[in-house]
């Protein structure tokens, strides 16, 4: 490899915007308004009867929340059958993905299939439903009206069996409930304070959390009560409150005493690169150089286990994973500012997922990082239909793009199907999920304890990437300062330190604007999956060996775009290529990244920013020109999503392809970029500039003078140099 061919930067000096033809054509309708007049009208006549039986304690403001069920041709934002909910001061409030057969199947093949479909949270009061159920039965919905109306497939209200998830036992337990709170004063989470403690909760207010649409609650309550307390309208899911994982190691932790060992004298490579890492402490000094403790409660009482844990994965993004003949330990790259969030008091409450994450969170509001690690959470699988507080909470945090938080997937991949999850936090559209591989060699797998995928849609592609997070027969050895020597562990909780190391090398290492983001989509781009499933192992294992991400070999070129997309408008991005002919065939990997405001309360509808990008073979805009690289098949690699614009809304793009020789002529991206408000169009003006990274590797083996090729051609295109006197090291 020529060490000179380095990883081009300023991509973005070659976008330009540009003007395009788009034609949309009218949605074929299953039922007409008169079919589906008797249907829906019986449901609402249904409806209310249910609401009269409603305790009005149960009933905020006196309204009631019911489930609309949308036709599945009707689940593309364009749909929401906004004008009924207006007139009829009605309110979505939510959201979920249902599985339905429909009255009238979309394919037309005889049979009825079952199909995907959005299932819309509506509350409102008993008035409002009576007044549409009256104009339908009067025929006097507009025609707008009605063309919302043929959209919805059912409408039954939402009941206790819908919002009550695992409750095991009856005695009185912790559980965890979620409340619809879509306006920002507390006259909702007061009601439910009322209902819940006269049918005998014990309600834990002080401890709540509140995100954008959704509030998160313990409370202490029996089956039978809890089941009472359900049939409050607002209250979205309750269940029991799980347990507090640590991503505990795998393997029984050991030390190797070696006087070789010895800790760097020098200060960290750069020491304005902000870290935090949120664990079980440390109780040492030996890293204090590069490393300040924080603790909560004064002199709270801890335990050996929290802390050694806290030491590894501290440990890990200092150091790195060590051999057994490390003699001198790396200069780190950053410093570290460590919080021991976990001691005696919190392990040993019955609220300690709270308390925890109340912590975490009032870090993350007062002081802005750069980078963060957690290698803790809930122990409990994702849900698709509701996104838990832990993913809710920090996805508001990391919204912006300016922190990279790297999260480890859990230790349960051994666990019966669906118990094997990755476990929350990992769900993070806006974070960097990480799985364990066996082994730092090229003859890897996915480590059996390591949690899988997939996660929602969107954030489907979960775990993003693997790392060696070592096992039995290949421990992951990092140094312990308490021995002076080496510790063997292994779990999801020290690849995901690991991972955010590398990123954190990039940052420090390159003399260019290395963003968290940018070094997310970096890391992703170069992961490589060994040809195992997706679902296990995301977009691959990430590199450890970063040569593998800055540097170019003769016949091919790697290029970062960085910049901002500006609300519906057209930008095109051109793949450098050069004048002259291609020989053979030309191999292209694309990467897009970027990250998005969320809206909980819709998991269906997730993430409020998204993109279309349109590959064309050439910058003809002929139709005969485009090649669908971020298709739905190429993004997902799963048969079982239905909605055909369903990557469009991913924050993580990624795909590749082999084209034939002279397949290619002066190719391009046209992106666009979108935006949604709780699955609903957004007006352009609402919409802020949205920051993305796109990362791109072309690639031909027999243009051996590519890469200089590229660098002739395209002045701008600059080569990205590691800073002086910094070895490239891992």
């Amino acid at each position: 490899m020529n060490d000179k061919n380095m990883l081009l930067g300023y991509g973005e000096t070659l976008t330009n915007p540009v003007k395009l033809n788009r034609g949309g054509g009218e949605k074929n309708k299953p039922y007409s308004y008169s079919e589906n007049k008797p249907v829906i009208s019986a449901q609402l006549e249904e409806l209310i009867e249910e609401i009269n039986t409603l305790p009005l304690l149960a009933m905020p403001e006196g309204k009631a929340v019911a489930k609309f069920v949308l036709h599945p041709a009707f689940l593309a934002k364009s749909y929401f059958p906004v004008s009924l909910f207006e007139r009829f001061s009605l309110e979505s409030i939510g959201s979920k993905a249902v599985k339905v057969k429909p009255r009238k199947d979309i394919k037309k093949r005889g049979r009825k299939e079952e199909y995907t479909t959005a299932c819309i949270y509506v509350s409102g009061k008993k008035e409002s439903f009576q007044s549409f159920l009256d104009s339908v039965n009067q025929d006097t919905l507009t025609k707008g009206q009605q063309n919302d109306f043929v959209t919805l497939e059912n409408i039954s209200i939402l009941e206790v069996s819908d919002k009550v998830k695992t409750i095991n036992s009856n005695e009185v337990m912790s559980i965890e409930v979620a409340l619809h709170t879509p306006d920002t004063s507390s006259s909702i989470v007061d009601s439910f304070e009322v209902f819940a403690s006269q049918n005998g909760a014990v309600i834990d207010k002080a401890r709540s959390i509140k995100v954008k649409g959704l509030t998160f609650m313990p409370i202490k309550a029996s089956k039978d009560v809890a089941l009472k307390v359900a049939e409050f309208s607002f209250l979205r899911t309750l269940r029991e409150l799980p347990e507090l994982r640590l991503s505990e190691p795998v393997i029984s932790r050991s030390v190797i005493q070696t006087s070789n060992l010895s800790l760097p004298s020098e200060g960290a490579v750069n020491p304005h690169i902000k870290v935090a890492i949120f664990d079980g402490g440390l109780g040492i000094d030996d890293f204090n150089p590069w490393v300040t403790e924080y603790t909560f409660n004064g002199n709270a009482s801890t335990n050996a286990k929290l802390l050694s844990h806290g030491q590894d994965v501290t440990s890990t993004v200092l150091f790195g994973v060590l051999g057994s003949e490390t003699e001198k330990l790396s200069v780190p790259y950053c410093n570290i500012d460590h919080y021991r969030v976990l001691d005696s008091n919190v392990n040993n409450s019955d609220v300690d997922l709270f308390d925890v994450l109340i912590r975490i969170k009032s870090v993350l509001e007062q002081k802005k990082y750069d980078y963060i690690n957690l290698s803790l959470g809930p122990r409990l699988p994702v849900d698709d239909d509701d996104v838990h507080v832990w993913t809710s909470t920090l996805e508001e945090i990391l919204a912006s793009g300016e922190t990279l938080c790297t999260v480890a997937v859990g230790n349960d991949g051994q666990l019966p199907a669906k118990l094997n999850r990755i476990q929350p936090p990992a769900d993070l559209v806006n974070g960097l999920s990480v799985g364990a591989a066996t082994s730092l060699s090229d003859s890897w797998e996915r480590c059996s304890y390591s949690c899988i995928g997939p996660g929602r849609s969107p954030g489907f592609v979960k775990p993003d990437g693997v790392a060696f997070g070592g096992h039995s027969d290949e421990p992951f050895q990092v140094y312990s300062p308490m021995v002076n020597g080496l510790a063997r562990t292994a779990g999801t909780s020290f690849s995901a330190p690991l991972v955010l190391r590398q990123a954190i090398a990039l940052s420090a290492s390159l003399n260019y604007n290395i963003t968290p983001l940018t070094a997310k989509a970096l890391l992703i781009h170069h992961a490589e999956s060994n040809n195992i499933n997706r679902a296990e192992v995301g977009w691959g294992r990430f590199p450890h060996d970063l040569s593998e991400v800055i540097f170019c070999d003769d016949d091919e070129v790697k290029v970062i775009y960085q910049g901002t997309l500006k609300p519906s408008q057209h930008m095109r991005a051109p793949i450098p290529f050069p004048d002259v002919p291609m020989r053979g065939c030309v191999n292209l990997r694309a990467t897009f990244c970027f990250s998005s405001p969320v809206d909980a309360e819709h998991p269906l509808n997730y993430t409020r920013s998204g993109l279309e990008v349109t590959m064309r073979k050439g910058v003809s805009d002929s139709s005969g020109l485009t090649f669908p690289l971020f298709n739905l098949k190429n993004v997902y690699a799963d048969e079982n999503e239905q909605r055909v614009d369903a990557h469009k809304w991913e924050t993580t793009l990624r795909s590749e392809h082999k084209f034939k020789p002279n397949e290619l002529t002066n190719p391009c991206f046209d992106i666009i970029y979108y935006g949604r408000d709780c699955g609903m169009p957004i007006d352009v003006d609402e919409l802020e500039e949205l920051p993305y990274v796109l990362v791109v590797t072309l690639s031909a083996e027999e243009m051996p003078d590519l890469y200089n090729l590229i660098r002739q051609k395209y002045q701008t295109l600059q080569p990205i140099q590691v800073q002086q006197q910094i070895m490239l090291r891992t």
